[in-house]
Order: structure tokens, then C-alpha cells, then sequence
């Protein structure tokens, strides 16, 4: 009679505490995923607010005397230099007021400005030399764009406030008459106006994080 052979009897113990464990590492891979995803929600969720906070804390302004200076210089048909201008490439946009100073780009279409290196001129047939209205588009919030966008804060501007435009090295003065918000399909804030000959546009997305509407600030050259 041939001897049994013995069958190993597995160690119930070790596999139910084996077992657990997987179970544990799974619940604990699931639940650090979760986070992530979570952390990366609130991030794009929180990003578009933060140059809303910086601009909260640091209130930033541009001295504009020297701009003041040179737009009268304009006005008197003389030359004026501005501070650092050689530093500053091309036409310039200065909103003093929420401390932005960029460059005007020209081209076909909004995307010639890219992640945020400038604004662009809508309407590139008019310049502060002549009669007629000068657009001027920008970006609202750009995730790739570590200000968020020059536009960002335009609806802090008010009426009275100075806009400088610096164009072939001039300087000329504009001050803010109207805001609105109105409709993608509002093209009509493009047409010139009898009533302010030398005008200047601005707007961008409205609200934050949305293209339901525009916010449109409306200024007259001094």
C-alpha cells in the first residue's frame, strides 16, 4: 500500500491578513488619486481668481506724470521723451489706473497677441493721428498667461480716469467717458461717433471665466 502523500495546508491567517493589505493599498491608491484629481479641480477652478487677489493686496498704479507731460508735449506739436521708453518695444497701451503698460499688436485676428504679449488693434486703419474709432481687444484670464491677462482688471476702471496711448513715440491722453457690458453681437461698439471724433475702445471677456458678454469701455482723446 502506497504511503499518502501530505498536501500543504495553506495558512488561512496569512492569506486573510495578505488579502487586506491588497485591499488596504488598493483603497489608499484610490483614495490618493481621488485627492489628486480633487487638488487639480480646485487648482483650474481657483487659478482664474488669484490676479484678483493680487490686484487686491498690491493695488497696482502707474505714475502717469510723465505721460501727462508728454501728451501735452503732443498737444504743443513738441517731443517729450517717457521714462524707460527704451525699454518698452513698439505702440504702447497704458491703463494707469490698474497698472498696465503693453504693447498694441496689429494683425487679422485676436490670436496675433497669443498668450498674453500685448493687445491687439481691431480696427488697424485708425490710429490717434486721425478721426474715427480705435478697438482695442485683450484677453480677460489666460491660464498660460502668469498675470492672467492685461484685461483682467478693466472693469475696476472709471469714469474720469486717463487712458495713454504711445504711438510712433507720442503720447496722447484719452479719458474714460462710458462702460457697458453688451453682446458678442453688439458690433455697434465699433462704429465711429459724431460726438467724440477721436475715440478709443477697449474690451474684453465678461464675466470672469466666460465669453456670454463683453465689458466695453468707451474713452475721448484730450
Amino acid at each position: 500500500m502506497k504511503p499518502k502523500l501530505a498536501i500543504p495546508q495553506r495558512n488561512s491567517l496569512n492569506y486573510n491578513a495578505t488579502k487586506k493589505n491588497k485591499r488596504s493599498l488598493k483603497s489608499k491608491l484610490v483614495l490618493i488619486i481621488l485627492g489628486l484629481i480633487a487638488l487639480g479641480s480646485f487648482t483650474l477652478l481657483a487659478l482664474p481668481y488669484l490676479p484678483r487677489l493680487r490686484y487686491l493686496i498690491f493695488k497696482p498704479k502707474i505714475d502717469a506724470t510723465s505721460y501727462q507731460q508728454a501728451a501735452q508735449s503732443t498737444k504743443e506739436g513738441k517731443e517729450a521723451p517717457i521714462d524707460n521708453e527704451a525699454q518698452k518695444p513698439g505702440n504702447r497701451l497704458v491703463l494707469p489706473g490698474i497698472g498696465v503698460d503693453t504693447q498694441i499688436i496689429d494683425g487679422r485676428n485676436i490670436y496675433v497677441i497669443g498668450k498674453n504679449q500685448g493687445v491687439w488693434r481691431e480696427t488697424g486703419n485708425i490710429d490717434p493721428t486721425q478721426e474715427g474709432n480705435i478697438v482695442i481687444a485683450g484677453h480677460r484670464f489666460l491660464y498660460t498667461a502668469t498675470n492672467g491677462g492685461w484685461f483682467y482688471n478693466l472693469p475696476e476702471l472709471q469714469n474720469g480716469q486717463k487712458i495713454y496711448i504711445r504711438w510712433d513715440s507720442k503720447v496722447y491722453e484719452y479719458e474714460i467717458y462710458n462702460s457697458k457690458t453688451v453682446l458678442p453681437t453688439q458690433v455697434d461698439i465699433r462704429d465711429t461717433d459724431p460726438d467724440v471724433p477721436k475715440k478709443l475702445t477697449l474690451y474684453t471677456c465678461y464675466p470672469l471665466g466666460s465669453t456670454a458678454k463683453r465689458f466695453v469701455i468707451e474713452a475721448k482723446q484730450l
